[in-house]
């Protein structure tokens, strides 16, 4: 499996560091006593549930939200240590950890994908277990996901109610599901839940036979201090892979959880009635900026509000050219004929069209006369006009004044469409002429490969660098060159590749040797008001070169696409700067994007030829949060019947995920760094990774998508 995460997080410790699992220590001693009798236990957990159930007013104060008791627990997902709560993480947050209670040892990531959905991935290492892959392996490993949903947040008369499913797919070693309740009587917080399969444990409902019962509590000392206690149900011993088949001393699990920086939690405790555990997780918002921001106030302008007749009009629109300028946008030009003003531009500095669109109409109002009738912004891209903005002046002026309403304003009083040209009538306007410039926007992109579950070693890496360069060089064109850098490798494989591999010999492509990863022109062109077509031509990924092709209609106000695209390439030789093997491929796709703009989502349904000959469907979901992070997942259903091997019956799957440069700059950008991640690298439903398709390109300026994020218009 060869993935390209952002970064590389922990690898293996040594075991004495990170935990100490006290029966396999020398000398033998005597086994210590439990904590606490499960009698007791229960018996006082019962009693925080009576109170927990009866919803009465408590004179302690409530809070009605997760934190501060959404924190990891062993295994990534929100929880104590072995057991999960009703608490969820915010929608946009990621955690990234490691934790260990020998013979267990877990990395894992969870995120906020909705509000109130929470997703994990952990891959659970049992270290004194073996497998057939031999000593170079390792220690049995076995990957999970995991998900979460809060039915109910958390009211005063409520408690937050959560279910969820570990281990949904795949081997399903650690298989549970579970309804869970929390309370937050601050600075307390109990939890009482119900289980099934691993969560069942020995204390069954009555009546419910198939659930057994679990619970916790979790004190926060300080706000950076907290301690828990739980009743672990799990009996280790029927699970399928049995790490601890003799079970445990105690179910009674004892722990600390501190906060020793913002969003970095080191957890300490005491499980099982024999082990010591540690665990560490990291938990930010991604997209959120890492460093300061500098200011960056809007622009600011001398007003001149006479009138046309007192004005020279072509003086009057080159200033208003130049200032838009200074403030950072390209391919100006700026229109008038007496009575409107329109500006053209390309948003070339902030991530946001809205936020660009509102720098540029203030501009226009602080230059127009006081008798200008309408004001209109349209935004470029490529070279070609898109979307078209249009208000008048005065209330333009009252809304930055706040004298009208937001909602009122951006419902009724702006006019959104979008356009072919920029003016009707060309020749009854003056205009400035916009100045072609060839534009190099230079980038870096940091890189972190990772090749998992191969017999000969479970995990290997090559970190590197990718710097690129982009350009315009004609109407509709950018050029694009991106070289890759590695600093280290040692990813390889036993496996034979079957010798029609079209991504499974990937990992050729993922040595120490320098190489053109992209070297492309990719032509964009306007084939009527809301059609688009694309050409791309040269080296387009790092496994192949051809060329490809696409066309995309954009119905209605953009909500719904539709699309073919079509690709034939040849193989690169790895290893090598431009060299092609005798290997041709050709992929055919119809296309189908339906966007709902709340939340941003994204439904993308591929049906068509694919790289190994497997025709079918690729489905893909991407939800785009306001930080400008995109998360996708994707899963194929193709026929595989003519494909060999462990090719056959696969599907396709994986996540994605997209970040913007501007989170580790001072400033705003455009820039995205894109990477994917999946469980195994196969030939079934492979494409070619294209630098940017056309839903890419336009979504952005599609009045339902503009329209959703209108409140960026005065930021």
């Amino acid at each position: 499996m060869i993935a390209e995460p952002p970064f590389l997080f922990w690898g293996e410790g040594k075991e004495n560091l990170l935990s100490i699992h006290l029966k396999n220590m020398a000398p033998r001693q005597k086994a210590l006593p439990p904590i606490m009798s499960k009698d007791t236990f229960v018996r006082v957990l019962c009693l925080f549930s009576f109170l927990l159930l009866l919803h009465i007013g408590f004179t302690a104060k409530i809070f009605c939200w997760d934190r501060p008791f959404n924190n990891a627990a062993n295994w990534g997902g929100t929880g104590l240590m072995e057991i999960p709560n009703a608490r969820v993480l915010e929608e946009g947050v990621i955690r990234l950890g490691v934790a260990q209670a020998l013979p267990y040892r877990w990395y894992s990531g969870s995120m906020g994908v909705f509000p109130g959905l929470e997703l994990g991935f952990r891959l659970t290492e049992m270290t004194n277990l073996t497998t057939r892959l031999g000593p170079a392996y390792g220690a049995y490993k076995d990957k999970a996901l995991d998900v979460k949903y809060q039915i109910r947040e958390e009211t005063k008369g409520f408690p937050a109610m959560a279910i969820g499913v570990h281990d949904f797919w795949g081997t399903r070693l650690f298989p549970a599901e579970y309804l869970v309740f929390s309370r937050q009587i601050f600075p307390l917080d109990i939890t009482l839940g119900f289980g099934r399969k691993r969560l069942h444990g020995p204390l069954s409902i009555p009546i419910l036979d198939d659930f057994g019962l679990f619970g916790g509590i979790e004190l926060a000392l300080h706000e950076r201090l907290h301690i828990l206690a739980e009743y672990n149900p799990i009996e280790y011993e029927k699970d399928k892979k049995k790490a601890i088949p003799e079970g445990v001393r105690s179910p009674i699990n004892i722990g600390l959880k501190a906060r020793i920086l913002p969003g970095m939690d080191l957890g300490l405790s005491y499980q099982r009635g024999d082990t010591l555990g540690l665990m560490f997780h990291l938990q930010v918002e991604l997209g959120k900026p890492i460093l300061p921001q500098t200011p960056d106030p809007p622009p600011r302008v001398s007003i001149d509000r006479r009138p046309f007749h007192e004005r020279d009009q072509r003086d009057m629109i080159k200033k208003i050219h130049e200032a838009i300028r200074k403030a950072g946008f390209s391919d100006v030009s700026v229109y008038t004929d007496g009575r409107d003003i329109v500006a053209e531009f390309d948003n070339t500095k902030y991530m946001s069209d809205q936020k660009a669109v509102g720098r540029v109409l203030r501009i226009l109002l602080f230059h127009s006369p006081s008798d200008t009738g309408q004001l209109s912004v349209v935004v470029r891209r490529r070279d070609m006009p898109i979307l078209k903005v249009t208000v008048k002046p005065d209330y333009l002026e009252k809304f930055l004044l706040g004298k009208i309403p937001g909602e009122l304003f951006y419902s009724k009083l702006l006019d959104i469409e979008i356009v072919k040209q920029t003016v009707d009538q060309p020749q009854n306007y003056i205009r400035t002429e916009r100045e072609k410039e060839f534009r190099f926007n230079f980038n870096i992109k940091p890189e972190f490969q990772m090749y998992l579950n191969d017999p000969s070693g479970f995990f290997k890496f090559r970190p590197g660098i990718k710097p690129y360069i982009t350009t315009n060089v004609w109407k509709g064109a950018l050029a694009f060159a991106r070289y890759d850098i590695p600093f280290y490798s040692n990813i390889s494989s036993s496996n034979i590749p079957l010798p029609d591999a079209v991504r499974s010999d990937s990992w050729y492509y993922s040595g120490k040797d320098y190489s053109f990863d992209r070297l492309i022109i990719d032509q964009a062109f306007r084939l009527s008001k809301k059609t688009f077509g694309r050409l791309s031509l040269g080296y387009l990924e790092k496994m192949y070169a051809g060329i490809g092709g696409e066309v995309l209609c954009f119905l209605g106000e953009g909500n719904l696409t539709l699309g073919v695209e079509a690709d034939w390439v040849r193989k690169r030789e790895p290893a090598t700067q431009f060299a092609l093997m005798d290997f041709e491929r050709y992929t055919f796709f119809g296309n189908i994007y339906y966007h709902l703009t709340r939340p941003d989502l994204t439904l993308h349904a591929q049906y068509g030829k694919f790289l190994a000959g497997d025709i079918g469907w690729m489905l893909n979901i991407r939800r785009r949060y306001d930080t400008g992070v995109i998360l996708g997942m994707w899963w194929s259903f193709t026929d595989t019947d003519h494909l060999t091997g462990f090719n056959r019956g696969y599907n396709n799957k994986g996540i994605s995920l997209s970040l913007p440069v501007r989170m580790f700059l001072p400033y705003d950008s455009r820039g995205r760094y894109s990477y994917s991640f999946a469980p195994w690298t196969r030939d079934v439903a492979g494409t070619v990774f294209h630098w940017q398709n056309l839903f890419e390109l336009g979504k952005d300026l599609m009045p339902a998508d503009f329209k959703a994020k209108l409140n960026k218009i005065n930021k």
